[in-house]
């Protein structure tokens, strides 16, 4: 996999000054209304789309599509869809790209993105531009379900996605669903604290993703992870700043009895600041699947609720404890994690009391309350737990019945 992104960035390297075989495309070789009357750009952003995949003309190296700083363009939802005959496509958006202001100027279409690509390989996106999709106006109108995610990649393989701004998504900012081999870096999606569902990155049924150097400030899951109907593995997120919004999270998992699998994540070097969680792993009680080999290392909170937090009862808001299977959660250590928790409780672990949470490691936890001279506290039920150099006791009370399931009880330091 790593041998495929590399290719991918020489291929790239060798070719950013547009030569080499390489066919340059711009969106006003697309435009046949010359005084620019038209406010909606779809069309010419469908036929350019056509040129880049179907790979026209003379060139070898791939297609690039330019758009300039100074360019600003309004387009209704986009499907750009593969297979493709270019070997690569680049598309370096400098400019800005909206979608209508209102929801009612989108037509009757229904959409679940603004902008999706979907059955495309070898996609490299990248520039210094903005994607403003202008969700602020869903956000009371159009209730949670009809919304759309602002940029979503559908089964697509071998992608970059780089460098770029996003702002005030009506839903998830970004979808990575079906995918493989991906890298997503130094991206920056805004929304506001209170803005409704706006999580950055949703990453499901996915392999071998990428998360790097971005910062992730909206009203929800700064990243969620799930792993629906196959599962998603290979998971890498670093230096990732997260805040405000809900934390780093895998899942929900399971639910509606859905056997959701996610194995395999490193969360390294993040910060978390004003979050409602850090480092969190969420399954619905009643669900199926694992979250299984799961790291949090070198973390930094700051006036987080929940630094640490482990929920194998989640319902969203529901009422009551849903009695059935649970999600298994094993194999996940936290590690060199500091900083400030906003609420009492720094570390929650809410395991299920028949299913239970194995081999949960905790080293050199250095937490301390937000509020000067507040003594911090754990809560942990149900979780066999190997605790060292950690700040704060965890007394995670096993009860009798449930002992057979955790052979080795947990050493406190």
């Amino acid at each position: 996999c790593l041998k495929t992104l590399f290719s991918m960035i020489i291929i790239v390297s060798c070719h950013l000054e547009y030569g080499d075989g390489r066919r340059i495309l711009r969106i006003k070789d697309f435009i046949t209304d010359t005084n620019h009357k038209n406010v909606d750009y779809s069309q010419v952003f469908q036929k350019a789309w056509k040129g880049l995949c179907e790979g026209e003309g003379e060139g070898t190296g791939g297609s690039s599509l330019v758009i300039n700083e100074n360019e600003k363009y309004t387009i209704q939802p986009q499907l750009f869809e593969g297979p493709c005959v270019s070997s690569y496509i680049h598309i370096q958006i400098d400019g800005k790209i909206e979608a209508p202001k209102r929801p009612k100027q989108w037509g009757n279409k229904r959409t679940e993105s603004w902008l999706m690509f979907k059955n495309v390989e070898s996609l490299f996106i990248n520039g210094s531009g903005v994607l403003d999709p202008h969700g602020e106006t869903w956000w009371r109108s159009v209730r949670h379900s009809k919304r759309p995610r602002t940029l979503s990649f559908k089964q697509c393989t071998d992608i970059i996605y780089n460098g770029l701004t996003q702002y005030n998504s009506p839903k998830n900012h970004i979808s990575v669903y079906g995918c493989t081999n991906a890298t997503l870096s130094n991206l920056t999606l805004l929304a506001p604290e209170k803005s409704p569902n706006t999580d950055g990155i949703g990453i499901s049924l996915s392999h071998n993703i990428r998360i790097l150097d971005s910062s992730i400030q909206t009203g929800d899951d700064c990243i969620a992870i799930t792993g629906e109907r196959g599962g998603s593995s290979d998971i890498n997120i670093t230096r990732v700043a997260c805040g405000p919004g809900h934390g780093i999270s895998i899942g929900s998992l399971g639910k509606g009895d859905i056997d959701d699998t996610v194995e395999n994540v490193i969360v390294r070097s993040c910060s978390f600041w004003g979050t409602q969680n850090g480092a969190r792993i969420k399954t619905w009680h009643g669900g199926k699947g694992l979250a299984k080999n799961i790291l949090f290392e070198n973390i930094t909170v700051t006036n987080t609720k929940y630094p640490i937090i482990i929920d194998q009862h989640y319902s969203n808001g529901g009422t009551g404890h849903v009695k059935g299977n649970a999600v298994k959660v094993s194999d996940v250590t936290f590690r060199y994690i500091e900083g400030t928790s906003a609420s009492k409780i720094a570390i929650k672990l809410d395991c299920d009391e028949n299913q239970g949470c194995h081999n949960i490691v905790m080293e050199h936890i250095k937490l301390t309350s937000a509020k000067p001279g507040k003594k911090l506290s754990a809560y942990c039920k149900f979780a066999d737990v190997k605790a060292s150099f950690v700040n704060i006791h965890i007394n995670c009370g096993l009860y009798p019945q449930l002992l057979p399931l955790f052979p080795s009880l947990p050493k406190i330091i």
